[in-house]
């Protein structure tokens, strides 16, 4: 069961200004350490990651309030930068994006899917384990003597 909101694809390039705006405020409420890279990203790059990845959204009155990014890597789907605007969490919109990119994986004929979470962000390695996801490496980032990310895999069958 999903949130009743369905997610489309997002071509408009005109709307990356917008988009950036809603993965910022997204990833800036996090409390993690080091604060997400996708913070230091521009419109303009986010305008070519229109022109070269998939991306879904759900909107609301015609404002973007969740969305992520999917490419293509060999054999999988790399799904990254799932955002869901800060007020819109708890309503099952990131379930929604999910189901998205599992719809595209098989339709681009991947055999799994594999993203990253971040370690502190338990609620969401939670949430992708629910979706049949599992944790398959762990990277730790440069400064950091623990573990920080983790990449988790979605064989598909």
């Amino acid at each position: 069961m999903t949130s009743g909101h369905t997610a489309r694809r997002l071509t408009d390039v005109s709307r990356a200004a917008e988009l950036l705006a809603l993965v910022h405020a997204a990833f800036g409420a996090l409390e993690i350490q080091p604060p997400s890279s996708v913070l230091k990203e521009t419109a303009a790059g986010f305008a070519a990651r229109l022109a070269s990845e998939t991306c879904f959204v759900i909107e609301s009155d015609s404002r973007l309030i969740a969305s992520v990014f999917c490419i293509r890597q060999g054999d999988a789907l790399y799904i990254g930068r799932l955002a869901v605007a800060p007020e819109w969490r708890g309503k099952r919109l990131a379930t929604a994006l999910i189901d998205a990119a599992k719809e595209e994986a098989r339709r681009i004929g991947a055999k799994h899917i594999i993203l990253k979470v971040r370690v502190a962000l338990a609620s969401n390695v939670v949430l992708f384990r629910r979706h049949g996801f599992a944790i398959v490496a762990e990277e730790t980032q440069a400064g950091y003597p623990a573990p920080t990310s983790y990449v988790m895999e979605l064989r598909l069958g």
